[in-house]
């Protein structure tokens, strides 16, 4: 065999498994600039948005911030999408702590782990899915239940986020008890959190509408840091993250009885169907707009490289982001190294910036997070759905009330 034909091989095969890699062989100078400015963007979007999630999925701050960072590195070379940038997803995050909290009984140690051993055996699925060439599932899964189902977590997400922003104790549990109980302690709100946490709100919905260019989950970052700092907020009851510990992750595999392993396998293949989805359908129109074809299967491989690669740093499960993506494409990103200049940012950020974190208060983050679960909302396909069939407007419907009534799961 020659030298030549040798090369084309190796390239082929690295071609199937790694498309980023190849893609970043070829890279040309005169993109980088345009990547620089798009990876920056998505940074400080996806820093602040991946400390909130955290709050989701039941979880240090810092977890939230691994699972940002370092599945960006594994998408970049496992990948076949040029914009898709990936991350911890609303909708993954309370799905996690629906699944986790019952089985981990209050143990925050169990809990960490259960959580690793969830986002690896994810990871897992996504690399044998995409294995045995399983990319057409996207396609099979009903529109009409995945927006209900969304629909309902946004839900759950919203009134969950009230307590935070407002600042009032809550104790229920259950969707329309904690509607009731907002009505019932909205006059027992800590004022000075609300006043910051609807200030936020309002600034934040301010930039995204006027402003999209503005990272607006940075800008009410910082700006909730610099007010709590000027005017002694802490001091006056107002919650902050605290402490937020830097550095690089303890790699470590899970402990944990064999009797979780069944509800975490079943759980990690609910969230590899509904992640998936939602990734994949990002990753799709995003490829449409530039003019370029992605391939289910090696997304599938590319969502699996970024579980095993978040769940070895300590994180929890990931998916395609929409909003990150836009962010990307917007700025003209032009390759999978807005992934990789994004992923370093945060790592350096991570490694020599962590202490004003301690800072963050509590409401701005749950002000993130509001923001996020109305986007999650999809009430344009729900009114698509109304006027082309009555029947799947009314299934989409069901989904989300039993969603709420019966709980994620």
């Amino acid at each position: 065999m020659s030298y030549s034909r040798t090369i084309r091989i190796l390239r082929r095969l690295i071609k199937m498994i790694a498309p980023g890699l190849v893609a970043l062989a070829g890279y040309k100078r005169s993109w980088l600039p345009k990547d620089i400015a798009a990876g920056l963007s998505v940074a400080a979007i996806a820093l602040p948005v991946g400390i909130a999630y955290a709050d989701l999925a039941g979880v240090p701050p810092v977890i939230g911030m691994y699972s940002a960072i370092f599945p960006l590195f594994a998408y970049a070379l496992f990948g076949s999408s040029r914009q898709l940038m990936t991350g911890p997803d609303a909708a993954t995050c309370i799905i996690v702590a629906a699944a986790l909290g019952p089985l981990a009984g209050g143990d925050p140690e169990r809990y960490m782990a259960l959580l690793v051993a969830l986002t690896l055996t994810t990871g897992v699925l996504y690399v044998l899915a995409g294995t045995a060439r399983l990319g057409l599932i996207a396609n099979f899964l009903s529109q009409p239940i995945l927006t209900g189902y969304l629909n309902g977590i946004a839900l759950l997400i919203i009134v969950g986020q009230l307590p935070k922003l407002l600042g009032y104790s809550a104790a229920e549990n259950e969707f329309f008890r904690k509607i009731l109980e907002f009505f019932q302690q909205l006059d027992q709100s800590h004022w000075p959190t609300a006043a910051l946490g609807i200030g936020l709100l309002v600034v934040l919905i301010l930039s995204l509408r006027f402003i999209p260019r503005i990272p607006g989950a940075l800008t009410i970052v910082i700006l909730s840091i610099i007010l709590v700092a000027m005017l002694g907020l802490e001091q006056k009851g107002v919650a902050v993250l605290g402490s937020v510990p830097g550095g690089w992750p303890a790699l470590a595999l899970p402990t944990f009885g064999h009797g979780a392993f069944k509800e975490i396998f079943t759980d990690a293949a609910g969230i590899l169907l509904v992640s998936f989805t939602s990734g994949v359908l990002t990753a799709k129109s995003f490829a449409q707009r530039n003019g370029y074809e992605i391939n289910a299967n090696q997304e599938l491989i590319g969502f699996g490289a970024c579980n095993i690669a978040s769940g070895l740093a300590q994180g929890f499960p990931v998916t395609g982001a929409d909003s990150r993506t836009a962010v990307n494409n917007a700025m003209g990103g032009k390759t999978q190294m807005v992934g990789i200049v994004a992923g370093v940012t945060m790592l350096l950020i991570l490694l020599f910036l962590t202490a004003p974190l301690a800072f963050v208060p509590n409401t701005a983050l749950a002000a993130v997070i509001l923001v996020s679960a109305v986007g999650l909302f999809d009430l344009a396909a729900l009114r698509v759905l109304y006027q082309m069939s009555r029947r799947e407007f009314f299934m989409s419907v069901a989904t989300t009330l039993g969603v709420l009534v019966l709980g994620v799961l």
